[in-house]
């Protein structure tokens, strides 16, 4: 043996033995998927491929405890061999790109509180009378339209010079700020997502002599792209994007960050780097809405697509919204949960999700003419005689998903915080749940465009505490204190499924704010939340209660972190 390969040899030997031991435990600090690569690292069948799993480079987000000095941790992990890529000071971390064989050294670093790769983040996924079902128009008939108020759409970008999005008393765009946080690539949409997210919080109906108007119609949009021409985009790049936000906040008065973009949940929400981030935007004073997910037909753990809520909507922070079906009709009587809204608690904490629903099918927006989206369906682009136009390009096209529900959610807030800029975002959070709409049959049925039938059982884990009323939420104006946490589910030993509330919450402090009121009778029974235990939760010998409430969730083992990709026709039912 040549000395340079035994001296190759004796280095693969040596990292097997440092890191064998460790890979056998489970690094409570490391995330599943690096606890993976310790596992194969130890499992290498010779000391060659022990070498190579040691040397191979992943990219990580490490956060440190609270008080360590930032940039002395920053130095020390470069100290030690890892590539220091971005800064994340909401969050009191970094990005880094280090080899696996660090992984347990950085483990056990008592600076450190949680490491996490940077996963892939992807957003989620004829007519629709969107504004009256959610009863907004009498706002906006009485002169609210969102001026002065800013809001960050973390998206794949915003067409900027779309004419729905024009100042109509300047003529300049009121897209007031955009970047990109794709390595290459500016802050145009070339996928499609965004443009169309943005129109449904501000689009003001130029192109439609008003006929596609959003709810915010004079909001300002500060574009933060994530995602690139394909819907792809990473952790990374949503928490620099947050961050950035925070910062630009008092520059554009920025008040809601929409965030229709998200990812399978991974951990608890209270280490997961997404909304670590999300909750510093809800303390520096921004209401950071987020769509649910479209995992509600999922039924791979066995549990009818409950307990499928995406990150960061399972953080108890933020709003998350499922979606709707109108059957484009004005009446809410026929109105049925979209079947493919994630359905809550979320993964690991139990958190009750969604908080809210609002209209997410076949909704009608803009169109960034030529992006991804638009080559991919062009059947989705409405014809301009559809809105009385002679133009020979449209500029409006339909999408379906929790992506649109999120949006109407976000230009409502902004017409909530026209009314009043001093609410906060709890008191947000709270008007619009407790003075959401709550009559729902308690099932229904819809066929999927696929041909599919699917049944949902509405409870609080499916439309949250109702459907989105603007105008209730700005005219019953009862200023409640506390936080606005969404509650945890608790499950007992006789299977009653159980609201356990923040002890400084709403809804643990009033019996006018309390859980039947917010939430409301017809979506609670008795001191469950939730009909017929059997069918949902199952039993000891079904396996749905094992992956909710079992060990295998509180570990996460066998559970998917794929991103999603939902803007297809695919979810319109």
């Amino acid at each position: 043996m040549t000395p340079k390969r035994k001296l190759k040899y004796l280095v693969a030997v040596l990292s097997v033995l440092l890191f064998a031991t460790a890979a056998l435990a489970r690094e409570h600090k490391l995330s599943s998927e690096l606890n993976q690569h310790l596992a194969k690292l130890n499992a290498a069948a010779s000391p060659e491929e022990a070498s190579q799993r040691a040397a191979e480079m992943v990219d990580v987000i490490i956060q440190f405890r609270n008080g360590a000095q930032l940039p002395s941790q920053l130095e020390k992990v470069k100290g030690i061999g890892g590539q220091h890529k971005n800064t994340f000071n909401i969050i009191n971390g970094g990005l880094f790109r280090v080899p696996v064989s660090l992984l347990s050294m950085l483990a056990h670093d008592p600076d450190v509180t949680y490491i996490s790769p940077d996963r892939q983040t992807i957003k989620l996924s004829p007519n629709d009378y969107i504004l009256d079902t959610t009863v907004t128009n009498p706002v906006i008939n009485a002169g609210y339209t969102g001026a002065g108020i800013g809001v960050a759409v973390i998206d794949s970008g915003v067409k900027a010079n779309h004419p729905d999005l024009v100042n109509l008393s300047t003529g300049y765009s009121r897209v007031v700020y955009s970047q990109s946080f794709i390595s290459g690539l500016d802050a145009s949409d070339q996928y499609g997502h965004g443009t169309h997210v943005a129109g449904i919080i501000a689009g003001n109906g130029y192109m439609s002599n008003g006929w596609m108007r959003g709810a915010a119609q004079r909001a300002n949009i500060i574009n933060l792209r994530v995602l690139d021409g394909n819907g792809a985009g990473t952790d990374s790049a949503v928490v620099a994007a947050i961050q950035r936000a925070i910062q630009l906040k008092n520059t554009y008065n920025i008040r809601v960050i929409n965030l229709s973009v998200g990812r399978r949940v991974s951990e608890s929400y209270a280490l997961d780097p997404i909304c670590q981030a999300v909750e510093q935007a809800w303390k520096a004073g921004i209401v950071v809405v987020v769509a649910a997910g479209n995992f509600g037909r999922d039924n791979s753990m066995n549990t009818n697509g409950y307990s499928t809520v995406t990150a960061p909507g399972n953080d108890p922070y933020v709003i998350t919204v499922g979606a709707l079906n109108t059957h484009a009709t004005q009446s809410t009587s026929d109105d049925t949960m979209a079947s493919y809204s994630s359905k809550g608690p979320t993964l690991f904490d139990h958190i009750v999700k969604p908080d809210i629903i609002a209209p997410g099918n076949r909704i009608v927006s803009l169109l960034a003419n030529g992006s991804t989206l638009d080559r991919n369906y062009p059947a989705n682009e409405l014809s301009p005689a559809v809105y009385g136009s002679t133009a020979y390009t449209s500029s409006y096209a339909t999408l379906s998903g929790t992506s649109m529900a999120a949006p109407i959610v976000s230009g409502a807030v902004a017409l909530l915080l026209e009314s009043n800029q001093y609410l906060t975002p709890d008191q947000v959070k709270g008007r619009l749940m407790k003075n959401a709409t709550k009559i729902y049959r308690t099932y229904n049925t819809a066929l999927g465009s696929n041909g599919l039938y699917y049944s949902n059982q509405t409870d609080a884990f499916v439309t949250g505490a109702g459907l989105l009323n603007t105008y209730n939420a700005i005219y019953y104006t009862d200023a409640p204190s506390g936080n606005s946490l969404s509650p945890i589910a608790t499950r007992d030993s006789f299977g009653n499924v159980s609201m356990s509330m923040d002890r400084n919450s709403f809804w643990a402090n009033s019996v006018v704010w309390g859980e039947s009121v917010v939430w409301g009778d017809g979506l609670l029974t008795g001191s469950s939340v939730v009909w017929g235990d059997s069918v949902v939760w199952g039993d000891n010998t079904n396996s749905g209660f094992s992956v909710v409430w079992g060990d295998s969730v509180v570990w996460g083992d066998g559970i998917t972190t794929t991103a999603f990709s939902e803007a297809t026709t695919y979810d319109q039912n």
